[in-house]
């Protein structure tokens, strides 16, 4: 590979960046001189978007620079990912020449554009003191400096600017360090919108959950330092890695978007030569993909934790059931369910001490690893109601009992109408005793025709169920598909308005 070089172009013209309808896929830009384009100086990509030279009655007027001299940057992204491997690709050559202006392409629009605070610090971390300078408007430069490309997105990483880019010696590395790289609070649904449960697990087991949007640079740098495991979703935060000096007994585990990964992935990692994985997770629903654009649910932490080796502990034997768990057992052994499932729960006593077949349980609040009972036969998703329902049960899967809880009324009432998909005409809902299944039980009583509310006497508690009443619809459909002559029925059956209420209505009908 040849050594990275600079080119010196008289009286050039840098323009800013454009999208038009008559080039799809192209970014115009580029650096233009006396005699036209000059060559290696648009957006130069193995895959996506890629550059083209600007198409030059666009833009007839051109502004003089205030700064005689410059170097050339190439295009300006505000995304974490594009500018520290694409707007800095050219960066190398600044450290040597710390007075020049460093010129970034920006956006036709983007007039009193200023970076970031971030960028700033990203460039801080690398020593860098040239003054920037965004682009909004084509500029004439007397000298502008051209070096060449240290980076070429999904493809090349030369060494020299791997080099450069390796500048922060942070903390040193803890033995045994693990640092989880979450998306889950990213204004974006680029992202597992069912990571929670996951990061609940590593947490407990010892693991730093770093958000790195919310940290700065320097922090974010001293995370990865610190770690020797690092894992996460697949995006931008691993390319962090580039700006630490050392990265030779580090290993991190990436868990995929969709398909393969992406070549920055690769491009960055061989690059440094740190030991890295990839895997993808069998029990995961794409909900859209839009190129790298991946919108995803999991279902099982499980999943990841096994893969990135975290110790399962072992099952909390309690002596007893808890008092509710005792009642509803008892009302088990009654129903005989062939299929149970048993919804927001958070503990498996229930699932665990029922002799019935098919045994689920859902919800994204359990309070233990459910790997430690994986040779139970209880079928554990970490998901709240409606997501299963909606992704994750096939349209045959229909169970004898369900039991609804939660933390309060609106997640019990939630869960109880997307369950009512999975049921049968004889299935029974149990909804447990106390204050809460109490509200839920009146509340279905008032707002569910078509189901009747029971109690339950077990051990002189109230016990609530809920199950359907034969022949009664459920629904306004059902309703709308009822004959004529079994609505004439129904309706002879609504009472009569009291005397009383008819004269007030009479009375009222005067006054208009």
């Amino acid at each position: 590979m040849n050594p990275l070089d600079a080119r010196l172009v008289e009286d050039a013209v840098v323009y800013p960046t454009i999208r038009v309808a008559s080039h799809p896929g192209r970014l115009l830009m580029g650096v233009f001189d006396a005699d036209g384009y000059v060559e290696d100086t648009v957006l130069d990509r193995r895959s996506g978007e890629v550059g083209a030279p600007m198409v030059r009655g666009l833009f007839p007027d051109v502004v003089e620079a205030e700064d005689p001299e410059a170097i050339y940057a190439g295009p300006l992204y505000f995304h974490f990912g594009h500018f520290l491997l694409e707007s800095l690709a050219r960066a190398w050559y600044a450290r040597r020449h710390p007075d020049l202006p460093l010129v970034w392409a920006g956006a036709h629009t983007w007039h009193d554009a200023r970076l970031r605070p971030w960028q700033l610090e990203i460039l801080e971390v690398l020593g860098l003191t040239n003054p920037p300078r965004i682009l909004a408007s084509p500029t004439r430069y007397q000298r502008l400096h051209v070096p060449d490309l240290g980076y070429r997105y999904d493809d090349r990483f030369h060494p020299e600017h791997a080099a450069f880019l390796a500048s922060y010696r942070g903390p040193a590395q803890v033995p045994g360090e693990r640092l989880w790289l979450s998306r889950s609070n990213l204004d974006s649904d680029v992202r597992d919108l069912n990571a929670a449960p996951t990061e609940r697990r590593l947490a407990a087991a010892g693991w730093t959950i770093s958000h790195p949007e919310t940290l700065t640079v320097r922090e974010q740098l001293d995370h990865l330092s610190r770690a020797e495991v690092v894992a996460g979703e697949e995006g931008s935060a691993f390319h962090t890695i580039a700006l630490l000096a050392d990265v030779s007994s580090k290993r991190l585990r990436v868990l995929r978007r969709h398909g393969q990964e992406h070549n920055n992935m690769h491009t960055v990692g061989d690059a440094r030569g740190v030991d890295q994985s990839f895997h993808s997770l069998r029990d995961e629903v794409v909900l859209e993909a839009k190129g790298r654009a991946v919108t995803k649910v999991s279902a099982r932490s499980a999943e990841v934790l096994d893969l990135l080796d975290v110790a399962v502990p072992p099952a909390v034997a309690a002596d007893e059931a808890s008092p509710e768990t005792a009642l509803l057992l008892r009302v088990l052994e009654g129903l005989a369910p062939r299929r149970l499932l048993d919804l927001g729960a958070t503990d498996a006593g229930l699932v665990l001490g029922s002799t019935a077949e098919r045994r689920v349980a859902v919800s994204p609040a359990f309070a233990f690893d459910t790997r430690s009972h994986a040779g139970s036969g209880v079928d554990f998703l970490d998901l709240d109601t409606r997501t299963y329902v909606k992704h994750f049960v096939s349209a045959r899967r229909r169970f004898d009992v369900i039991r609804v809880t939660g933390p309060d009324l609106v997640s019990v009432l939630t869960s109880f109408r997307a369950s009512r998909r999975l049921a049968t005409p004889t299935t029974t809902w149990l909804l447990g005793s106390g204050d809460l299944a109490a509200r839920a039980a009146v509340a279905i009583g008032l707002n569910h025709p078509g189901y009747a509310v029971r109690r339950v006497v077990v051990r002189r508690t109230v016990v609530f169920a809920v199950h359907r009443v034969a022949g009664e619809p459920t629904s306004d459909d059902a309703v709308a598909d009822l004959t004529d002559d079994e609505v004439a029925r129904r309706t002879r059956r609504i009472p009569l308005a009291l005397p009383r209420f008819v004269r007030s209505v009479a009375r009222a009908g005067r006054g208009r």
